[in-house]
């Protein structure tokens, strides 16, 4: 287990690739389901219940639609599976770093200023290289193509939770 946790931690400093990971069904469900649990965590934050869950379930099901169309338009879909275990597995280590920072920032006074919206700012654009650094590794693109993705997916993936959260409130 350790292995595998440094596997992602050398993904997250762009040292891994989601080549090193192997390719196990069991180990991406694995990772899918924590990705899920993490993104749960998070929406409970801010949602009610059902809504929490269907904001992690369509989180979790846009993560397997970019590694699945965007290895599908390059023609690696034998890739899928390592791609999106790496994809998952980095998901978690952020949203676990993310987590009590939005659970503190959540929980200041209104009107307090604070430093945190800073620090959340600097894991976005991390997680944005990091992603763009699996897919550039997976599809065989270049790093500012992998990151244009990344980048688009991130908005696109903001703009679909922001609709849900205001749906659910």
């Amino acid at each position: 287990m350790t292995t595998l946790l440094l596997l992602f931690i050398d993904l997250c400093r762009l040292r891994g690739t989601p080549q090193d990971l192997p390719c196990s069904h069991f180990l991406m469900m694995l990772t899918a389901a924590g990705y899920f649990a993490i993104g749960l965590a998070m929406s409970l934050l801010e949602l009610p219940l059902g809504m929490a869950i269907l904001s992690a379930t369509v989180d979790t099901l846009m993560l397997a639609a970019l590694a699945w169309f965007s290895l599908w338009i390059t023609g690696k879909t034998p890739r899928f599976t390592q791609t999106y275990t790496a994809l998952a597995g980095i998901g978690i280590l952020f949203g676990l770093v993310a987590w009590p920072l939005l659970t503190f920032l959540q929980g200041l006074p209104e009107g307090q200023s604070s430093s945190l919206p800073l620090l959340l700012l600097g894991l976005v654009i991390w997680n944005i290289m990091v992603i763009g650094h699996i897919l550039h590794r997976a599809l065989g693109i270049t790093m500012w193509a992998a990151s244009g993705v990344a980048l688009f997916y991130m908005y696109l993936s903001l703009r679909v939770m922001s609709t849900l959260y205001i749906a659910g409130t």
